[in-house]
């Protein structure tokens, strides 16, 4: 094991103790307990610092898989932080933990029902209170507060195609509108040269990529008996809008025009390939679609695809396709570990030629994918809208766009019928 996975390993032990930890004393911790829990946080901001180093060592050395991996978006704050992209439950919790700690906001732990409740004027905790009183944002809503936002943002990336493909969420800071990062288009060609020879001119290679958050909202509501007394409460919440959230993200990050105000997703960018199964369409009967899309992103320098996302339609097919024996067709070895991923953000209806029944495949690495997320999703109350059946409706709402970073690691396939 490298020095590298071993730090990473132990970051993680860290990070499942605190959360254990947390589970065992969702109230207000004992003393010894919460000192316990403090000095497991520093410990793991000690390993984060020493993988930090490691990975600024992998990067001199030229080792870009390493660097990447690790260091995330190559974005930055609005003050010049660096902004790390988060790829599972420990980074989520492990960035929540450190911001907690660094601004004071660890106060006492409480659920993401008893926050509802505050928004909706109910009963609530002290915490609660103190949450609302400084969480209002602009348009009226609460922040959710970052005691809260890691159990969304952990139930989000299950729920999301995207991110279980290996995206990541960039969390964003509120002191600017608009944050600028480069992107790579093409690998330079190096060429020998005789000495006080000319060097060899190389296509840019290089361009800027703006992200510019914008709103994506939904409304739900719930009887005042169920807010008031479920006891699961908190959990249905969590998973319906990590759920809600996820699908709409999901379909942006693959098909987003790029008109205002959707983002632009992977379909419309320019240098994604894009790889056709027939001029009208055809039913899947094999990999071959699958190499020639391989094939295209190698030819780019770009990295080794990781996965594919499709249809539940296309994925199912694809399970169901048998050899000439009448055995489940077995998948190749040069694919064999490429993760097989659906969601229903993909349509089947698509044209094609005279196909009208077509759907898409997305293979690629799609660690180059980011959800560019600002910090805090917001809870708005709806007062009076569903007040006359007794129930009580709330509008949440949050801020992000898709960033790629790198096109041509990523290729999609059309035209492909049941």
């Amino acid at each position: 094991m490298s020095e590298l996975a071993k730090l990473r390993h132990e970051y993680d032990q860290k990070v499942a103790q605190v959360n254990a930890l947390m589970e065992q004393h969702p109230g207000k911790m004992p003393v010894d307990i919460a000192n316990r829990v403090d000095q497991m946080i520093s410990e793991a901001e000690r390993i984060a610092g020493k993988i930090e180093h490691e990975n600024e060592q992998n990067q001199r050395a030229g080792n870009e898989h390493a660097a990447c991996a690790l260091s995330g978006s190559g974005w930055k704050n609005s003050d010049g932080t660096p902004l790390k992209a988060l790829h599972s439950a420990a980074d989520i919790r492990s960035h929540y933990a450190a911001k907690n700690r660094i601004h004071g906001s660890g106060g006492a732990p409480f659920a993401l029902d008893d926050f509802v409740r505050g928004v909706a004027g109910m009963n609530s905790s002290e915490a609660v209170r103190a949450a609302l009183s400084t969480g209002t944002d602009t348009a009226g809503g609460f922040a959710l507060p970052s005691v809260v936002m890691p159990s969304i943002l952990e139930a989000l990336v299950p729920a999301s195609s995207v991110l279980s493909a290996g995206a990541g969420i960039v969390p964003l800071d509120s002191g600017a509108k608009m944050f600028t990062t480069v992107a790579m288009d093409t690998i330079p060609k190096a060429a020998w040269r005789l000495e006080s020879g000319n060097v060899a001119n190389s296509e840019p290679t290089f361009r800027a990529v703006q992200s510019m958050p914008k709103s994506l909202a939904f409304m739900f509501k719930i009887s005042r008996e169920l807010l008031a007394d479920a006891p699961n409460l908190s959990q249905a919440l969590t998973t319906a809008i990590a759920q809600a959230f996820a699908v709409e993200l999901d379909r942006t990050a693959l098909r987003g025009s790029g008109t205002n105000p959707e983002p632009l997703g992977i379909s419309n960018t320019a240098g994604v390939a894009s790889i056709t199964n027939g001029a009208n369409g055809a039913s899947l009967a094999g990999y071959g679609n699958f190499f020639t899309a391989i094939q295209s992103i190698l030819q780019a320098n770009a990295p080794h695809p990781t996965a594919a996302i499709m249809s539940p339609r296309s994925l199912v097919k694809l399970g169901g396709l048998v050899d000439t024996t009448g055995q489940p067709l077995r998948k190749p070895d040069m694919i064999e570990k490429l993760a097989l991923l659906s969601t229903t953000a993909i349509p089947n209806d698509l044209t094609v030629g005279t196909g009208t029944d077509c759907s898409e495949i997305y293979v690629g690495d799609f660690s180059k994918v980011n959800f560019m997320m600002r910090e805090q999703i917001s809870i708005q109350l709806a007062k009076e809208l569903f007040a006359g059946t007794g129930e009580v409706g709330f509008i949440c709402h949050v801020r992000a766009d898709i960033a790629i970073s790198y096109p041509k690691a990523l290729a999609v396939i059309t035209g492909v019928k049941a």
